[in-house]
């Protein structure tokens, strides 16, 4: 497409912000009711980034197949971390002290679906309108029920819905819906540091992680060092080329400075540093990341959800872009898909196919994730301040409730309290270094 003005042509028109699972989704929604809709990423390609991560899908695992295809929902098991093991009813998450080795507890994860991010973009942009280099730059009311979004490579098209579906970084929040008051649009910074990477390990480490847990599993240390070990890749018959996702966090310092972390070799010498406090295999896993690995480090943020002026139903938000949330119970994903069937279902009461219907439907999805984007941001921002803190550890929500969606009661008023672990399967949790 040339950079001109793409007009509004017959019928409803539908941008959407962003490639990644959201926006994707999205996508099929509207094109399984027959509305036009395409989506506009700010990447080059799909391969631009080099980061690929696996994510949880622990209760929207309906979700998926409401708003996909049957020839998508058919390959989902493809894009698993490993496709030989199906959604298991004993499945759990494995949590052990981190310097001793004792197993705390299982977080049950029944039927719970791990998916290599890339793999499971590659299936759903089938058959959906993704134009590339498109980063959003502005959205201008242009008549009745009609926006005009105007795209970083001079382009524009206008629509009767644009949804910003980009992400926890999201430009449609933060450039657009708060453009008047950009503080009240920008995600807050957490007292929490990160490393990630994808890596292969010494192969008795990779051998000793996958005994304990196929899947996945989690350490916690007295010093407030959390790390998370997740296969992402076991199609080889040799350990030695197994890949897996690794991610440890820790309390920052004060002004959260984390500069000196600069560059790969540097974080990972301060991950084999960490890693001391742990016991095998833990620390084998760390300490063995191969030199040159490429390691992703900073804070993890976030953004308590706050009504948005959609302008009368023409703008809105959606996923990361609409509740950035940190990870440790695994929600992100789950309240994502939520958004999306919810829209979806608004969308399916519309009477005809009208922009005045369209901007109904859009502000009655609205409603429903204002509330329950901030309640899910700050039950997980507090839940991770917990995990990293010893002491209360089991007063946390991942232990008071797991990883379920609706968090009961009596898990709630444990969460503030020192009360018994209803979310956990219990085993002993003594203290280590």
């Amino acid at each position: 497409m040339g950079l001109v003005e793409e007009p509004l042509r017959e019928g409803l028109k539908v941008i959407v912000a962003g490639a990644g699972p959201t926006g994707l989704l999205i996508a099929h929604v509207f094109k399984k009711l027959g509305i036009n809709a395409a989506v506009y990423e700010r990447d080059a390609h799909r391969a631009a980034r080099p980061r690929d991560w696996n994510f949880g899908i622990f209760w929207a695992q309906a979700g998926i197949k409401e708003c996909l295809p049957p020839e998508i929902n058919a390959l989902l098991a493809t894009a698993q971390t490993d496709p030989s093991r199906p959604p298991a009813a004993d499945s759990a998450i494995s949590m052990f002290n981190g310097a001793t080795g004792e197993m705390i507890g299982k977080v049950p994860a029944p039927y719970c679906v791990r998916l290599r991010r890339r793999a499971w973009l590659d299936l759903m942009e089938d058959g959906i309108d993704v134009r590339y280099n498109m980063k959003l730059v502005s959205i201008a009311d242009s008549g009745p029920g009609v926006v005009r979004a105007t795209f970083a490579n001079g382009a524009s098209a206008s629509a009767n819905l644009v949804i910003g579906a980009d992400g926890a970084h999201s430009a449609t929040r933060e450039k657009v819906l708060f453009a008047a008051a950009p503080a009240d649009g920008r995600l807050l910074k957490s007292s929490i540091l990160m490393s990630t990477t994808l890596t292969t390990m010494d192969v008795a480490a990779a051998q000793a992680l996958r005994a304990l847990n196929p899947l996945f599993c989690i350490t916690f240390n007295r010093n407030g060092l959390y790390t998370f070990f997740s296969v992402h890749d076991c199609s080889s018959a040799n350990p030695a080329e197994w890949i897996f996702m690794v991610v440890v966090t820790w309390p920052g310092n004060n002004n959260n400075d984390s500069k000196e972390l600069a560059d790969d070799a540097a974080r990972l010498d301060d991950l084999r540093a960490r890693a001391q406090v742990l016991t095998s295999p833990f620390r084998e896993a760390l300490a063995s990341i191969p030199p040159g690995t490429r390691i992703w480090h900073g804070p993890l943020y976030c953004w308590p959800t706050q009504p948005w002026d959609s302008r009368g139903g023409r703008v809105t938000l959606a996923g990361d872009a609409a509740h950035p949330m940190t990870f440790h119970r695994g929600q992100g994903l789950g309240h994502a898909i939520t958004d999306v069937t919810e829209l979806r279902g608004h969308l399916r009461t519309m009477a005809a196919h009208t922009p005045a219907e369209l901007a109904r439907a859009v502000r009655a999805y609205e409603a429903e994730v204002w509330r329950r984007g901030y309640e899910a941001v700050m039950s997980n921002l507090h839940n991770t301040s917990l995990i990293h803190d010893w002491e209360r550890l089991t007063q946390s929500l991942l232990f008071t409730a797991g990883v379920v969606k609706e968090v009961p009661p009596e898990a709630e008023a444990e969460a503030g309290g020192a009360g018994r672990t209803v979310g956990v399967e219990m085993g002993g949790l003594q203290d280590g270094p």
